[in-house]
């Protein structure tokens, strides 16, 4: 039975850290209010409260002694099936993982991992939507979940080496960095490929790509399970090891930062000596230190420019101020904030793998449309951003609602304004 084995999974991951957080809740709803995809279309559902009722009703049916007396008494509903499968889409279709909710918790409540564990018991019962499941699958049998196997990634990078006329090194033993691309940057946008080669040459880099450690989005993060993101992670730390790198840098990729940054240590034993930095905290760094220079005013005179907080890079990595610090350099009379922004940004509501989800898009499309009212506000005509999976998102639903904005990675703009 799905719930039989959901309920196990909720109650052997609730120790006394989880079932502190379940206890604090006063189910205020103030949580709500901070959620973009409730905010959008005022399902109840959808409060980040709800997202995790399974989970409070196994620990309170299972732990506690009130818990246990309203479920004899028939007062409080045993988990079934059908609450498996309805939880499934609210979990999965209407969350992000952005984890903005706690934020506004008065309690302190860590909401997102909470939802994370909610979604772990639904891996664990084979209730995982099934075209999340099939990227899954594929990134486990293929390396990639967009197929970027062995042959494709070779193909690829050799093509953007030569139509760039930019150097791409590939397993160098002794490179200072490994550079681990998503595969939404390798198919979808490989001018990004060309960027940040372009920006780790100029900066004098000692840099390598590795064909074993290809791929730094982790879809068994997106669909919590433990032993997928740990093997996922593992490609890429194994790589770093055998070829000696100081450090991992991951490119425009929100949830696979907080993946080898913060995550893995909490699941495996991650390698020592090996730092994990992502690309916008470099390029700040190089910036900042000379290692890099810049036109300035390059972006001026091409209509309002914005920036986009991705959750996982901005808010959870705390990435806020060197995209500004560049763009102020770039376009410092034309850049503009939009309302909220930095650690209280709207979500672009296509992360935590719901853009891989078809049945997903109606409920991320509403979520975007709040998007949609913040850039219109400021009048930008570009909007920037330093996540792959944001942007995915931005210029799927620029075509989806004929929008005239300009989708940009912050490492493009940075390279087509380099002082060489």
């Amino acid at each position: 039975m799905k719930a039989q084995t959901a309920i196990n999974t909720f109650v052997a991951e609730t120790g006394g850290y989880i079932a502190a957080q379940l206890e604090a809740c006063t189910r205020c709803g103030m949580c709500a209010e901070a959620c973009h995809f409730y905010q959008a279309t005022g399902n109840p559902e959808f409060a980040p409260v709800w997202k995790i009722e399974l989970l409070r009703r196994a620990y309170e049916q299972r732990f506690t002694l009130s818990g246990k007396f309203k479920t004899a008494l028939h007062l409080d509903k045993p988990i079934t099936d059908d609450d498996i499968a309805h939880w499934s889409m609210i979990d999965y279709y209407a969350c992000t993982m952005c984890n903005k909710c706690s934020m506004v918790c008065p309690m302190g409540i860590n909401l997102g991992p909470l939802i994370h564990t909610m979604r772990e018991g639904l891996s664990a019962a084979q209730a995982v939507p099934a075209d999340l499941k099939a990227a899954v699958n594929k990134q486990e049998t293929e390396g990639s979940p967009l197929g970027v196997t062995d042959a494709v990634f070779a193909q690829r990078i050799e093509w953007v080496a030569d139509e760039w006329e930019i150097e791409m090194p590939m397993d160098v033993k002794g490179a200072d960095t490994l550079v681990v691309f998503s595969s939404i940057e390798i198919m979808k946008f490989p001018t990004n490929l060309a960027a940040i080669a372009k920006i780790l040459n100029a900066a004098g880099e000692k840099w390598t790509l590795s064909k074993k450690g290809r791929e730094v989005v982790n879809f068994g993060f997106y669909e919590g399970n433990e032993k997928l993101t740990v093997e996922f992670m593992n490609r890429v730390f194994n790589a770093a090891k055998e070829l000696g790198v100081k450090r991992i840098v991951v490119t425009e990729c929100g949830h696979a930062y907080d993946a080898l940054r913060w995550t893995a240590a909490n699941l495996m034993d991650v390698p020592q000596g090996i730092e994990v930095v992502h690309i916008a905290g470099l390029l700040g760094e190089y910036v900042k230190s000379g290692r890099i220079k810049l036109k300035p005013g390059a972006l001026d005179g091409n209509g309002i420019i914005t920036f986009h907080d991705a959750c996982k890079i901005q808010r959870r990595g705390g990435h806020i101020q060197e995209p500004r610090d560049i763009l102020n350099i770039l376009a410092p009379k034309s850049f503009k904030e939009m309302t909220p922004n930095r650690e209280q940004a709207i979500c672009c509501g296509g992360g935590g793998g719901v853009i891989a989800i078809k049945d997903a898009d109606p409920i991320r499309y509403a979520a975007f449309e709040l998007k949609i009212e913040q850039i219109n506000h400021v009048g930008a005509k570009t909007v920037a951003m330093a996540c792959s999976n944001c942007r995915l998102q931005f210029t799927d639903c620029v075509q989806h609602f004929n929008l005239d904005w300009k989708v940009a990675g912050l490492a493009q703009l940075v390279a087509d304004a380099l002082v060489e």
